[in-house]
């Protein structure tokens, strides 16, 4: 009799326990559920030194959206270079991969933060995600009349430089995820199960297949490795460019110049 007590006992211990534990979870995912848009679209920090380290070489530029919201941005070189616009990864200030790369010749290197990141105004959110990268390049146009020639974007970034990719355009994917679910399926695992995510942007991988030759991925970052790794697999014919003990600089130099010139590439 005591014996079927203490096992009655231990179960009753077992289910209230793992009932806890239930409890714990689902409150869990509740609130990643409740915070999800500032998981998939978050802020990044004003990067202070890497703004004071492009001041003196930049140009402050300005993108004003179709809601007034202004957003800041630079560019280093000569206005009538051919263009690299920079898409940054959402929780990135965009100034700190001109400080990286503020040495490249022959391109005006432009890049603009996006709505409520650093010093702007305003919410990132899914209803202006896209909206705001296509009037982004829109304004990088506008610098002297002509659409940039390359297109690059870092982590979700590369999501927004993926979809602006048009005719006589080439793209530098740097550390890129396929999708924002992905990136955040990836950081919380099972703490938030992939099915419940409701963030729908992605790397128009299809469109990407046909303009294979014009699509380099730049491996930079070790603990991206198996974004890297992904994004190589989906795209078979992406052209992959290790970083290394490189700076960034030089390796973004070394695409740019393979770029320019297969052929002297090749030879």
């Amino acid at each position: 009799m005591d014996m079927r007590k203490t096992v009655l006992n231990l179960g009753l211990r077992a289910l209230r326990l793992a009932g806890g534990l239930l409890l714990i979870y689902a409150s869990m995912v509740f609130y990643l559920a409740l915070t999800e848009r500032q998981n998939a679209y978050p802020r990044a920090i004003t990067h202070n030194e890497a703004q004071a380290a492009i001041q003196k070489v930049s140009s402050p530029l300005t993108c004003t959206l179709e809601d007034g919201i202004a957003l800041e941005g630079w560019s280093i070189g000569n206005a009538q270079d051919p263009s690299l616009l920079y898409y940054p990864d959402a929780d990135e200030d965009a100034a700190q991969f001109l400080a990286e790369v503020q040495g490249i010749e022959g391109y005006n290197l432009v890049a603009f933060n996006y709505r409520g990141s650093a010093n702007n105004k305003g919410t990132p959110s899914a209803d202006n995600f896209e909206s705001d990268a296509r009037q982004i390049a829109e304004c990088a146009k506008q610098i002297n009349g002509k659409k940039p020639a390359f297109l690059v974007g870092r982590g979700t970034g590369a999501i927004l430089a993926a979809q602006q990719l048009g005719d006589g355009q080439k793209l530098i994917l740097i550390d890129p995820v396929m999708s924002i679910a992905d990136a955040i399926s990836e950081k919380y695992r099972l703490l938030y199960p992939r099915f419940l995510i409701r963030a729908k942007e992605k790397i128009p991988e299809n469109e990407l297949k046909k303009r294979s030759g014009d699509v380099i991925l730049l491996k930079d970052r070790k603990n991206s490795c198996e974004d890297n790794h992904k994004t190589k697999l989906s795209f078979l014919l992406t052209k992959v460019h290790k970083r290394g003990q490189n700076t960034l600089q030089k390796s973004v130099s070394e695409i740019l110049h393979q770029a320019s010139n297969p052929i002297k590439s090749r030879n």
